[in-house]
């Protein structure tokens, strides 16, 4: 999404719109690491999904799209986290909140029209940060 780039510092630096699985994940991603992860997603099935109106989380109040269904990514969260032993969100928040990644609320005007997006979610992408760039780094496909 264009309004990523333009209005996030992650979105101009490479990380396009996505709903988070898990943040933060292991340090350093490597052959390991993704070979354990597509052995824990193995058997996961596709899903479809939808993207029909914006949210916003507390003060401050920042605006998200919120995906549904939300059951499937709460459950690949569980999964990725126990799997790995960390905890969603670092421990910040109680609960796990699927949301595309929050957007600036002086974006709502133009993400709105947009709405509904519909969907699938057919893999799971592995990101990292390396020299203040996101690129992806494998993908596992969803059967």
């Amino acid at each position: 999404m264009q309004h990523r780039r333009e209005h996030t510092v992650s979105g101009a630096e490479g990380l396009g719109a996505h709903v988070t699985v898990l943040y933060p994940f292991v340090e350093h991603i490597d052959g390991r690491v993704t070979a354990e992860l597509g052995d824990e997603l193995s058997g996961m099935r596709r899903f479809p999904l939808t993207l029909a109106c914006l949210r916003r989380f507390p003060p401050p109040a920042v605006l998200y799209a919120a995906p549904d269904p939300v059951r499937p990514f709460v459950d690949l969260t569980q999964r990725v986290a126990e799997r790995f032993q960390l905890q969603p969100y670092g421990g910040a928040h109680d609960e796990i909140v699927p949301h595309l990644t929050a957007l600036l609320d002086r974006v709502e005007h133009a993400v709105a029209p947009l709405l509904p997006i519909v969907t699938a979610v057919d893999a799971v992408h592995v990101v990292e940060r390396a020299a203040g760039r996101w690129g992806v780094v494998d993908a596992i496909a969803l059967t």
